[in-house]
């Protein structure tokens, strides 16, 4: 155990069900933990657990809650030049201050933050790296998969299991909720789907999802990217980061039948035959056929979903199609399609960012 202050932690514990995995990925993994300030003033005082799955090409540290002051800050932004920053409102992104201040207040509950890794750790096809310079590593899309690991049973069982034997946690499902970031936000509707019987409550944020034939042409287009470096070059970023997002799936869902190598075009473009038994294994893993599978184990959770207006990876279409469902089968859920002017140069990533604390007070008005 390595601590780099009295109340952020960083663990490193082995998880039994990563143990094997087809793709050699360490089953030793860091995650990171938020303690309330009161944490070592009364050792009998046990908390409820926020639980954070973050997003694609993402690890431990994409959004944790860092010190403001931090040289290991969890947003790339903090290497932008300062006319991108001036654009970007980064006092709202969450840290350590933010949440000490509002517990102390009064206007938080005290309570116990985790947030573990949910990256494969191996490198995206085109080893495209991040703005520090970092290779950006493949998601897991916290599924069981029997081409890339158990990562479902890794977050319901081990992380669980460490956090509530080794912290002061309520342990038990009505003290316990789960907040997702795009792919986290699949991931959490996954395992409230498969496993309600673990969570209290589900906040999905501009949750990802199992894409359509349709989806395989979107060309990703990053405002920031643009900023930076040009319509040219951030083309090329887009299309890179979205190819190894479908190579992912593929990898996840179909790994030896695959999908996208069979496609096959006209003169113009457009798909005329494809492999239809890998894009079956795509469709029993979208949230909508899940939707249907598992009506009932989301009345069991409370549920939020929300998602930026203008997101660049048109995963307001995911949302309005989850809500849309939700809806059909009668499902309660917390739900808005928002428009932040603050996030125009990344609405996914800053959306995200600064809806983590919203996501925070909904689950503890829930505990």
């Amino acid at each position: 155990m390595s601590k780099s202050n009295d109340r952020y932690i960083i663990d490193n514990f082995h998880a039994e069900s990563l143990e094997n995995n087809p793709l050699n990925s360490p089953s030793d993994r860091d995650i990171n933990i938020y303690l309330p300030p009161d944490y070592y003033e009364e050792d009998d005082k046990r908390y409820p657990v926020i639980y954070l799955l973050h997003g694609y090409s993402g690890n431990n540290w994409s959004w944790t809650t860092t010190s403001k002051d931090s040289k290991d800050k969890a947003f790339d932004f903090q290497v932008a030049p300062q006319k991108i920053l001036e654009k970007l409102d980064i006092d709202r992104l969450l840290t350590f201050e933010i949440l000490d201040d509002l517990i102390q207040k009064g206007d938080l509950k005290p309570f116990i933050y985790v947030q573990p890794d949910g990256s494969l750790q191996v490198p995206n096809i085109f080893k495209r790296k991040d703005l520090r310079g970092n290779i950006m590593t493949k998601g897991s899309f916290y599924v069981n998969s029997p081409y890339t690991g158990n990562y479902m049973d890794y977050i319901v069982n081990d992380v669980i299991n460490y956090i509530d034997s080794n912290y002061r946690t309520i342990p038990d499902k009505n003290h316990r909720a789960l907040i997702g970031c795009s792919m986290g936000g699949y991931g959490a509707f996954y395992l409230g789907l498969h496993h309600p019987e673990k969570y209290n409550s589900i906040c999905a944020l501009s949750p990802g999802n199992a894409r359509n034939m349709e989806g395989l042409d979107w060309q990703l287009r990053i405002p920031i990217y643009i900023e930076l470096f040009g319509e040219k070059l951030a083309a090329q970023v887009g299309d890179s980061a979205w190819n190894d997002i479908i190579d992912t799936y593929d990898l996840i869902f179909s790994h030896d039948n695959r999908l996208i190598p069979t496609i096959k075009r006209d003169e113009h473009g457009n798909i005329i035959d494809y492999n239809k038994e890998a894009f079956k294994n795509w469709a029993k893993n979208d949230l909508i056929n899940l939707i249907e599978k598992f009506p009932d184990s989301l009345r069991k959770v409370h549920l939020q979903l929300n998602c930026e207006s203008t997101d660049e990876f048109r995963l307001v279409e995911v949302a309005i199609s989850l809500h849309e469902k939700l809806a059909e089968l009668g499902i309660e859920h917390d739900y808005e399609i928002y428009s932040d002017p603050k996030a125009a140069l990344t609405p996914h990533i800053l959306g995200i960012g600064y809806h983590i604390l919203p996501g925070i007070k909904f689950c503890l008005q829930r505990f």
